[in-house]
C-alpha cells in the first residue's frame, strides 16, 4: 500500500467512523484490505476507494469494509469486575429507583457488542442472580456493532471454545449446550437480547439510542482520536437516563474527554454516573 493510498484510506475511515489509524498501523490496513482487493480483482487502492465512495455496490461493499477494519476480541464474562459491580451495587440502585417511579423495565446497551458475548453475559447474570430477587423487573439488552459479520454470529448464538474459556462452569452447564465442538446458547438468554448495526460516530442514528440505564462501551475509545472520543462520549451521555451508568475499558479513561460524569469507584474497576 503506497503511503498516499494509506492516507486516503485512513481519512475515509476517520470521516465515516471516527476511528483513526496511526502511521504505525499501516501494515494492519494493508494486510486486511489487500485480501479484499484480491477478491475483487482490483490492482490498486485508488480503485477500491472509488468503489467505496461511488460504486453501484457501495452499501454491500461497506459491510466487508467494516468487517476488515474492526477488531473483534471478546468472550463471555470478559470484564468480571464490572459484572460484579453491576450485580452487587448498580442494579440494586437502579431497581430501587425504578420501583419508586413505578417502572418495571431496565435497559442495558452493549455498544460494541462484537459477536454478542458481552450482551449475552448480561442476560445470563440477570436470569441467574437478579430475576429471582426482582421477579417483577423486565430486562432489555441491546447489542450493537459496526460490523454486520459479527452481528450475524451474535444473532445465531453459536460459539466456539475460545468464547467460553472464562465462563463459570455453572453458567456454562445451565445456559449453553455443546454439540460438535460448538456451544449453543439457550433461547431464554437469546430472547432478552436484540442486535442492531450501529456506527457510534453516526450522529442521527445515535440520537435514536436513548433511555438506557447502563451502557457498556469497553475497549472502543482507544481506536478514536481526541475529537472523536469527545463526540462519542457526549452521545453516550445523552443516551443514558439520569442516574445511569457508563462502563469503559480498563485501559481507557474519560480524563480530558468529559466532565459530565461522576466517577464511581469499585473494587478493581470504575463506572461513570450521569447526574
Amino acid at each position: 500500500m503506497p503511503d498516499d493510498a494509506f492516507r486516503q484510506v485512513r481519512d475515509f475511515i476517520y470521516a465515516d467512523t471516527g476511528i483513526y489509524f496511526q502511521d504505525t498501523k499501516k501494515y494492519l490496513l494493508e494486510g486486511r484490505l489487500g485480501k479484499r482487493l484480491q477478491v475483487l480483482g482490483l490492482n490498486n487502492y485508488d480503485k477500491y476507494l472509488q468503489l467505496l465512495k461511488f460504486g453501484p455496490s457501495r452499501s454491500e461493499e461497506m459491510r466487508f469494509f467494516y468487517d476488515a477494519i474492526t477488531i473483534n476480541e471478546t468472550f463471555f464474562f470478559r470484564n468480571e469486575s464490572q459484572f460484579e459491580a453491576l450485580e452487587n451495587t448498580l442494579i440494586p440502585e437502579i431497581v430501587k429507583t425504578k420501583r419508586a417511579q413505578g417502572k418495571t423495565k431496565m435497559r442495558i446497551w452493549s455498544s460494541a457488542s462484537s459477536s454478542g458475548e458481552e450482551a449475552h453475559t448480561l442476560a445470563m447474570i440477570f436470569l441467574e442472580k437478579l430475576k429471582p430477587k426482582y421477579p417483577w423487573m423486565e430486562l432489555e439488552v441491546v447489542g450493537t456493532d459496526i460490523s454486520n459479520g459479527v452481528l450475524e454470529t451474535a444473532r445465531q448464538g453459536v460459539y466456539r471454545e475460545y468464547s467460553i474459556r472464562n465462563m463459570p462452569k455453572h453458567y456454562l452447564d445451565t445456559y449453553l449446550r455443546k454439540e460438535d465442538q460448538r456451544y449453543y446458547l439457550a433461547d431464554e438468554v437469546r430472547k432478552l437480547v436484540r442486535f442492531d448495526n450501529m456506527n457510534l460516530y453516526d450522529q442521527p442514528k445515535m440520537r435514536m439510542m436513548s433511555s438506557f440505564d447502563i451502557i457498556f462501551c469497553c475497549n472502543v475509545l482507544i481506536y478514536f482520536d481526541q475529537q472523536s472520543k469527545i463526540q462519542v462520549v457526549a452521545n453516550l451521555y445523552d443516551s443514558l437516563t439520569p442516574g445511569g451508568f457508563l462502563f469503559i475499558g480498563y485501559a481507557e479513561s474519560l480524563h480530558g474527554i468529559s466532565t459530565a460524569f461522576k466517577l464511581i469507584n469499585f473494587p478493581k474497576t470504575v463506572a461513570y454516573k450521569k447526574e
